[in-house]
């Protein structure tokens, strides 16, 4: 009998692998390093390992619910970790970590997620200011697109300027007065900035122009309340210039503060100026203005009057070394070297107080009253009829002539505004309508147009009309003509009345003079100045030409004043 032994050995089991998905790590706005930890390699054989991640906020489970990213190498037991790059900022990513085998994939069940860093800023300045100042911040995790950021201070949307991914730069909005530390809301494709960080709005003053003149009446806008004094019942504001204190005129009420009026000082020097506000308690307003500077003082010189006082308005035009008024039926002569007037004709065939426009050509001097258009004759001495004028009659009409052809119309009929221009062929005798001014937009029985030629164009109200072709466009200009405008080489000088201005109060009634101010326009940079005002007083009559770069101005107001007015040079 035979004794047989055996031996038998039992397989052990296969020991699954086990890995987690653990914190993102690394984070920027556009980057993130995704983590994970192997705790157990296990016995199985590994094919392959690494990551499987999405965008979303939907839970990652399989590999076919992302994209893969595999990791080379034999995973051991320990942290692993892939950079993900050219991420959207704003945006929720979902991420997986996985280990395959022969027999399966090992993962979690949902993963883990991050989102990508949201803007922070560390810095602002400047730390205060007013609306329209300009400001930066500084931090990280910016954008270069200026479309994709939004910047609010309080509930108002700030002007983006320039960004960078570390720098922004907006135009502060003007949502708010002073005294007021308003929060930044910062958002950054579509990541919204946890940095608390205010900029303070201060109560400010700016003025209406950023030019001024010696002894000028010039307005300047104080934001908030305004303090009053209750001995002068005047604001309890002191407004100095280069130390030099301005008088208080008057205050008007507006949206979010007041406009002061104030009067400069008489012996202001010219150049670069510094202008103070503060309270009678002491609070410094905040300057709006970037720079303000005072200009040489114009010359007015008073010349010698009129013969006899007119009424209405009058017409001046220059011719050869005179000039020439026409104030109804007499036509003066002035000779600016002698300062002296003579009556140079009596036209009596005109209607008292009836012109409209005139226009000069050659010897011929036009007259249009309504309908009815009168040449007169320099070298013959003798006035006749001419072609009657065929469009509407109408108020407040523009003229010009332009290559011996005299241009008349738009204006108004009772409130709303005419597009119809003409010009009249005095070799012809005829006039021709030409092409329709396009609509304005706007009409009031109070507007007067006003044309000036400038080369080959003429602009009128907002539109620049070429006469070579008979076309219109708007004009990029700012310039708009007004009322009593003429041309000294680049500059527009614009005239213009005010009887409303404030004098004084007496016995508590208010008091008002009238003011004849000029304003001149330089298109070479584009902006427009006020002048020296007239020392005289005038009605809205008046009449007014040019020689030799010197304005000349003369009214219907009782003193019969005539002045001379030569701009400073700046």
């Amino acid at each position: 009998m035979a004794l047989m032994v055996c031996s038998c050995q039992k397989d052990e089991p296969m020991v699954p692998p086990v890995i987690n998905a653990i914190a993102a790590s690394d984070i920027t706005n556009t980057t993130a390093v995704i983590n994970a930890e192997i705790t157990e390699a296990g016995s199985e054989p590994i094919l392959k390992y690494g990551f499987v991640w999405t965008e979303g906020y939907d839970g990652v489970s399989t590999l076919n619910e992302g994209t893969v990213e595999y990791l080379n190498g034999n995973p051991q037991e320990g942290k692993i970790s892939f950079e993900l790059k050219n991420l959207e900022q704003g945006k929720h990513y979902k991420y997986n970590a996985f280990i395959q085998t022969e027999t399966d994939t090992y993962m979690n069940k949902y993963g883990t997620g991050f989102d990508l860093a949201s803007p922070e800023i560390t810095d602002i300045s400047p730390k205060e200011g007013s609306g329209g100042t300009k400001v930066t911040i500084t931090g990280k995790y910016f954008t270069t697109d200026k479309e994709a950021i939004s910047l609010e201070l309080g509930s108002d949307e700030a002007e983006i300027l320039e960004a960078s991914e570390t720098e922004i730069t907006f135009i502060a909005p003007d949502g708010y007065a002073g005294d007021k530390d308003i929060e930044l809301y910062l958002v950054v494709n579509g990541a919204t900035s946890q940095s608390e960080i205010t900029f303070k709005y201060l109560r400010y003053f700016t003025l209406n122009e950023e030019y001024i003149r010696s002894d000028q009446s010039i307005g300047v806008f104080v934001s908030g309340y305004l303090p009053m004094n209750s001995e002068t019942n005047r604001a309890d504001i002191n407004f100095k210039i280069n130390g030099k204190l301005c008088e208080v005129i008057s205050e008007w009420p507006g949206d979010k503060g007041y406009t002061v009026t104030v009067q400069t000082p008489k012996d202001l020097q010219p150049g670069v100026a510094d202008l103070e506000v503060t309270s009678g308690s002491g609070y410094k307003y905040y300057n709006k203005n970037n720079t303000l500077t005072v200009l040489p003082p114009d010359t007015w010189l008073k010349k010698n009057n009129l013969p006899e006082k007119q009424m209405g308005d009058g017409f001046g035009f220059t011719k050869g070394d005179f000039a020439y008024v026409l104030s109804n039926q007499k036509l003066y002569q002035y000779s600016p070297t002698n300062d002296s007037w003579s009556l140079y004709k009596e036209i009596l065939s005109l209607e008292y107080n009836k012109t409209d426009a005139i226009g000069l050509i050659d010897e011929e001097l036009l007259i249009l009253q309504g309908k009815t258009l009168k040449s007169f004759n320099f070298i013959g001495d003798y006035s006749m009829a001419r072609a009657e004028f065929p469009g509407e009659l109408r108020k407040g009409a523009a003229s010009f002539v332009v290559n011996n052809t005299f241009y008349y119309g738009l204006g108004y009929i009772g409130d709303v505004f005419q597009n119809d221009l003409w010009k009249y062929n005095i070799d012809k005798d005829e006039w021709t309508r030409l092409s329709a001014c396009p609509s304005r937009g706007e009409s009031t029985k109070y507007y007067r147009d006003c044309a000036i030629v400038k080369d080959e164009v003429v602009f009128i109200g907002k539109f620049e009309y070429d006469y070579i072709t008979d076309t219109y466009k708007e004009s990029k200009s700012s310039y708009r003509p007004e009322y009593h405008s003429l041309l000294i080489e680049d500059k527009i000088y614009s005239i213009k009345t005010d009887n409303y201005i404030f004098d004084s109060i007496k016995d508590g009634y208010y008091k008002y003079k009238s003011r004849l101010s000029i304003s001149n326009f330089s298109f070479e940079n584009n902006l427009s100045i006020r002048n020296t005002d007239c020392p005289g007083a005038y009605s809205s009559h008046y009449f007014y030409f040019v020689i030799d770069g010197k304005i000349y101005i003369g009214g219907d107001n009782d003193n019969l004043e005539f002045w001379e007015f030569t701009p400073a040079d700046y």
